[in-house]
């Protein structure tokens, strides 16, 4: 049986990643090039970033990527399958799935390395519920330390700048990526595998200390009930704490970019995706009609991460390039903010029709074959 909670927390998590990406969309290897003098609502537009959205629906799809992966280990082993076998399936495709869409779409993909850090926990979700807590807090607290160190030594030793529009190194970067789609495969492609293969410098025990993380919250029933009063103050006072080290940081290396600011907010962004978890399943309860609008988005949410890269790029890339020479922070946000819209349409509309989405279903359809194949070749070799 389906939770509501999920699905509607799987939606808040799609649409909010488009807002972190949105800037890396039109040019993944400049990012948002700052504008001089700096308009005010850039800085209104940042400061709210660093609150509410810089890594916290990653961090919070990252949850629910973990409680799914318990839910279907908790499937299989109820049918007496192999949950290993099944996951290891399923995971194979999606980094196939993946790696077309970091090299062909957008450069940024996540499915790729998500894929690679399920596939080295997989044992792990058969743990007790003590064991598995512990492992997930260990993990996270090294990557936490990671992230800490990493902003450091940027901010203190190699004295990152943020790179500004009317720059050389702006232009001739911006030039470079618009010169030709062959030119932007091979970047996008570099840039997709570099982040797995670099991953256990920083985000692979992040990534893993959530999904680890996300499984124990589903065993433990939090996406039926959310926190209790003193558990939701006690986060609630750590994700504030930790956004104020966050600013104390930034107000004092102005310069800091915006993928150095976003590993310097992913441990606060972790409190904060809980205390927007808890929201949602509060919600929940009261048949909420945003929930019920969240949670469509939510049941296709795979194929609305992947409608997001080529929108974003035939809009971005090919369709209007000269929109980043000009285009102030406001402007991607509006891109985001309508491009929300469309895609709360598209699932409202879809599911009238159709029980998956379109990717889910391809998803679901190879991993059954897969899994058929192997089943007639172990039955061929008993014989």
């Amino acid at each position: 049986m389906r939770l509501q909670s999920i699905d509607a927390l799987r939606g808040v998590a799609i649409l909010g990643i488009l807002f972190m990406n949105i800037y890396f969309h039109g040019s993944i290897i400049t990012g948002y090039g700052e504008l001089t003098p700096k308009p005010f609502t850039d800085t209104i537009i940042e400061a709210l970033n660093s609150v509410f959205i810089d890594g916290r629906f990653r961090t919070l799809f990252c949850l629910l990527f973990g409680a799914g992966l318990a839910i279907q280990h908790h499937a299989y082993k109820k049918k007496k399958y192999s949950p290993k076998a099944f996951l290891t399936i399923r995971m194979n495709w999606l980094m196939l799935f993946g790696l077309v869409h970091g090299i062909f779409i957008f450069g940024g993909d996540i499915l790729l390395l998500y894929s690679v850090c399920a596939l080295s926990i997989l044992n792990s979700l058969n743990l007790p519920l003590k064991k598995l807590r512990r492992k997930a807090y260990l993990f996270l607290s090294i990557g936490a330390a990671l992230a800490l160190a990493i902003t450091l030594v940027l901010v203190f030793f190699l004295d990152e700048q943020t790179m500004l529009r009317a720059s050389t190194e702006y232009n001739e970067l911006y030039q470079l990526w618009f010169s030709g789609y062959f030119n932007q495969l091979w970047i996008q492609g570099g840039i997709a595998i570099s982040i797995v293969l670099t991953s256990p410098l920083f985000i692979y025990w992040q990534v893993t200390g959530l999904m680890m993380l996300g499984a124990f919250l589903y065993r433990i029933g939090f996406f039926k009930r959310g926190f209790t009063q003193s558990q939701l103050f006690i986060i609630s006072l750590a994700a504030l704490s930790l956004i104020c080290i966050d600013f104390i940081i930034l107000l004092n290396s102005p310069a800091l970019t915006d993928e150095t600011s976003s590993i310097l907010a992913s441990t606060s962004a972790i409190f904060v995706a809980l205390i927007y978890a808890h929201i949602v399943i509060k919600l929940s309860h009261h048949k909420n009609k945003i929930i019920a609008v969240l949670s469509n988005v939510g049941k296709v949410a795979f194929s609305l991460y992947i409608l997001q890269s080529i929108a974003m790029a035939m809009l971005l890339r090919f369709w209007h390039q000269g929109f980043h020479l000009s285009a102030q922070r406001v402007d991607y946000v509006l891109i985001a903010c309508g491009f929300t819209l469309i895609q709360i349409l598209i699932a409202h509309y879809y599911l009238q029709y159709f029980k998956q989405g379109p990717l889910e279903y391809l998803w679901r359809n190879a991993c059954q074959h897969s899994l058929y194949k192997r089943m007639y070749k172990n039955k061929n070799a008993h014989h």
